[in-house]
């Protein structure tokens, strides 16, 4: 080979191999693009495509749950010019029929981040609890709770549901336990030796009958007992409530001293962002289920004007010097708050009081008057519910 030619073979070849780098990015950028737009947290959105060539045709394969990013992404493709086949499944899968609900049957189900028993817990939904099924897994369905919440739960925490048997859910009279717990009785005296259930706070059963002491309450699984009365309380009576922060506050320092558990979002045991998400439940409020998503929502202001600004039930987020949340509070009053970290307990930002707590405080959000803004939404105005 003339060596004159050389350098400029190889410089045609670098350009080659870099030209056809860029031709085979292009689908996965314009994968990356809809899951931007569609679904940048994948918690609480479903968008797993990748794109493979065989022979020429970009096969385009994996799933997501929602048609409309989907359909955008076909439309990309062909306006880019791109020969593709589509395999990409969107959820609910069809294998699991009509059976696209389930409501919790058990006072508090595991939410795990895969399909084994053994995986990490990633939350936890309460007994009457409405759930959305994508699809199942081996022996688990993957679920969705109202918090929009992704994970996967075992088939003997959940009743499943046609569209018609959830819409008759939804339709019938339900109570709530209002009491931090209680007993579901399989007669209507209190025998504790004769027990259908445990009760949580924020459990949802079905009604039943009055009586005496004793209402009769049934799960969705068909299963039925009696709790006290005093233990109780009509739902969608309960649900009108406006926003009360002495029941928020209430309800959190019942909470006092129990115990922090990953994934925890039940009175037995609670992480951080559990703990408020709870306390602003019994008010009849749905948070977002992590800390990091808590932040992205409500009125936002900075700590340091924690003492001009802050009102009690505001949320107060913490973290490391990087900007990442990794852990929140609820704001009290002069510098006080409550949250879970070991346990439930009380903590400072004023560095005047004794128990003030030397963390990186990088922001707070006020809830009271951000009612149906993004990730803040009341039980009432929620299509799983009502």
């Amino acid at each position: 080979m003339n060596l004159h030619f050389k350098p400029v073979i190889s410089l045609f070849c670098a350009a080659f191999v870099a030209f056809a780098a860029m031709a085979e990015s292009q689908p996965e950028q314009l994968i990356k693009e809809m899951k931007a737009k569609y679904a940048p947290d994948t918690r609480v959105a479903v968008w797993k495509v990748e794109a493979k060539n065989q022979n020429g045709v970009v096969e385009l394969v994996g799933e997501t749950d929602n048609a409309e990013a989907k359909e955008e992404l076909l439309k990309n493709f062909k306006k880019a010019g791109l020969t593709y086949s589509d395999k990409i499944a969107v959820l609910p899968s069809e294998e699991i029929g009509n059976d696209k609900w389930a409501v919790v049957t058990i006072s508090v189900a595991c939410l795990r981040c895969d399909p084994r028993n053994g995986a990490e817990l990633a939350s936890q939904a309460l007994m009457g609890t409405p759930l959305k099924v994508l699809d199942k897994v081996s022996d688990f369905y993957r679920v969705q709770t109202p918090d929009n919440y992704i994970g996967y739960m075992t088939p003997g925490s959940f009743e499943l549901m046609t569209d018609k048997e959830f819409s008759a859910w939804k339709a019938s009279k339900r109570y709530i336990v209002t009491a931090y717990q209680s007993t579901l009785f399989a007669n209507p005296n209190g025998d504790e030796s004769n027990v259908v259930s445990d009760l949580v706070l924020g459990d949802i059963l079905e009604y039943k009958s009055v009586k005496g002491d004793f209402v009769e309450l049934s799960m969705a699984d068909g299963r039925s007992g009696y709790a006290r009365v005093k233990d109780v309380a009509e739902f969608s009576q309960w649900a009108k409530q406006d926003f009360n922060f002495e029941l928020i506050r209430k309800t959190a320092f019942r909470m006092m001293g129990t115990p922090y558990l990953w994934g925890g979002t039940s009175v037995k045991a609670i992480d951080c962002s559990g703990f408020v998400k709870t306390s602003y439940f019994a008010n009849g409020i749905i948070l977002q289920r992590d800390a990091s998503q808590q932040a992205l929502t409500g009125l936002k202001y900075e700590c340091k004007d924690w003492a001009e600004k802050a009102q009690p039930g505001d949320l107060i987020f913490i973290g490391n010097k990087n900007g990442r949340v990794t852990h929140v509070a609820m704001y009290l009053n002069d510098g006080k708050f409550i949250h879970s970290s070991g346990r439930v307990k009380l903590n400072s930002m004023n560095p005047k009081d004794d128990n003030f707590i030397d963390y990186t405080y990088l922001s707070m959000s006020r809830i009271n008057g951000e009612m149906g803004t993004k990730g803040i939404v009341r039980v009432r105005d929620h299509a799983w519910y009502f």
